[in-house]
């Protein structure tokens, strides 16, 4: 059974319960509500900065009482920073269970950390930035992120974090950790006697606010794209291959996520897909092509993604937007029960594994629809869904108001005029 039980307390947090007795594990996942696309240019990068000061220490314990308690555990604790969320993991032994629920309350107690471990924390952040190196794909990614509050990096600039006070850092961390901004997912082999005690601790948990202190807005453009929304880059290396990333923004008003899933396996979602077969294998154009759902809370998009040979990147773009102009016509029903097999199988395997399980139920409530964890719902869906509203959902994505394409290239060896190339593309479908 992959039954997700969900509890809604009464200070706003929500636990979810995903139950597999044959694990010998369980996994609790602290799920908030934060990051770049909450944040402004002055606060940039505090979300970051605030899950590396939770490694110096949380409620009453410090960095060494800390290291001591996930010993104690036999695990380390995993702790993540995204567009949409923070994220804190840990796994352990059921009987652990009662020290790892305290730890996890110890996010939600005042935690005012001293003057000293912030300025040391903002060091090593600022070191990170340094170091770090936009590539084309985050540059894509922060292009899809941008709200009318703007886009930023995960990490932020050094000019904010330098400037960020303690008073700030302080607050943030007041509104990002409360019961009504957080979710906990307990995945693998609890007992319902362990699911009430976690229900019973949390409900005990205040709110620092009345109102949810972040509402996500919605990134500019999104299901109203044009040319204007596509990016071409020049390449800093000559001996670099082209690289292609074309997105499709989805409607899920008019798309359910199962069918979208669906058309992004058939896509290139596998090694299966004849797309993947057309440009990799008979023309060998790519070294690998991909297709995923990439996310960001409530928004999706469907990605094809790859890289080839400077002097094939036109042949290949038309090639692709001939296979979608294609898949928009029609589906074959056998793609349809190829497909079914393959989700089928990894439905089984997710059960299998607490940290996949605890992921796909955290990033559906930060998502705002739980019911993405239910696999029982969705292998019904599976089972009832024809190739006409299969073909129905990818006229709907592969629409040129959808569309952004964005290319790397080197254009002394590609001299076309991508510009007149995107608009004929774009007219394929």
């Amino acid at each position: 059974m992959s039954a997700v039980r969900e509890h809604v307390l009464s200070n706003g947090m929500t636990i979810l319960c995903w139950h597999n007795p044959y694990l010998h594990g369980v996994e609790m996942g602290l799920y908030l509500r934060a990051g770049t696309i909450y944040e402004t240019e002055e606060t940039q990068g505090i979300s970051h900065l605030l899950e590396h000061l939770c490694f110096r220490g949380v409620g009453d314990l410090n960095h060494e009482s800390l290291q001591r308690t996930l010993n104690r555990f036999g695990a380390d604790m995993e702790g993540m920073t995204t567009a949409e969320a923070i994220v804190f993991r840990l796994t352990s032994l059921p009987r652990y269970f009662d020290g790892m629920l305290e730890l996890f309350t110890k996010f939600f107690a005042p935690n005012f950390w001293s003057p000293e471990d912030i300025e040391k924390e903002k060091e090593i952040v600022l070191r990170q930035i340094e170091q770090a190196e936009e590539d084309f794909d985050e540059m894509v990614d922060r292009a899809w992120r941008e709200t009318p509050a703007g886009v930023f990096p995960r990490m932020g600039s050094a000019e904010a974090i330098a400037k960020l006070d303690n008073e700030t850092i302080w607050n943030w961390q007041r509104l990002v950790f409360q019961p009504q901004n957080a979710c906990l997912v307990l995945t693998g082999n609890f007992s319902i006697g362990m699911e009430e005690t976690a229900i019973e601790v949390l409900a005990g948990l205040e709110n620092y606010t009345s109102e949810p202190p972040f509402a996500q807005h919605i990134p500019l453009g999104f299901c109203m794209r044009d040319a204007e929304s596509d990016l071409i880059v020049d390449s800093a290396d000559p001996d670099s291959q082209a690289q292609v990333h074309i997105a499709f923004d989805i409607d899920e008003d008019n798309v359910f996520p199962l069918a979208a899933r669906i058309v992004d396996a058939i896509t290139a979602g596998n090694d299966d897909s004849i797309l993947f077969q057309t440009l990799r294998e008979e023309e060998a154009l790519v070294a690998e092509i991909e297709s995923y759902i990439q996310e960001m809370g409530q928004f999706h998009r469907l990605v094809i993604r790859y890289d080839v040979r400077q002097e094939k990147l036109v042949e290949s773009l038309r090639k692709v937007f001939k296979y979608l102009h294609r898949l928009s016509v029609y589906v074959r029903p056998i793609r349809l029960e190829q497909v079914r097999s393959h989700f089928t199988v990894g439905h089984a395997l997710t059960q299998d594994n607490i940290s996949e399980m605890n992921e796909l139920a955290g990033w559906a409530w930060v998502a705002g629809d739980a019911s993405r964890a239910d696999l029982d719902a969705q292998a019904a869906q599976l089972n009832d869904l024809s190739p006409e509203e299969l073909l129905d959902a990818a006229q709907t994505i592969f629409r040129p108001e959808n569309l952004v394409i964005s290319v790397e290239r080197d254009p002394e060896i590609v001299q076309e005029n991508l510009d007149e190339l995107f608009l004929e593309l774009r007219g394929l479908l």
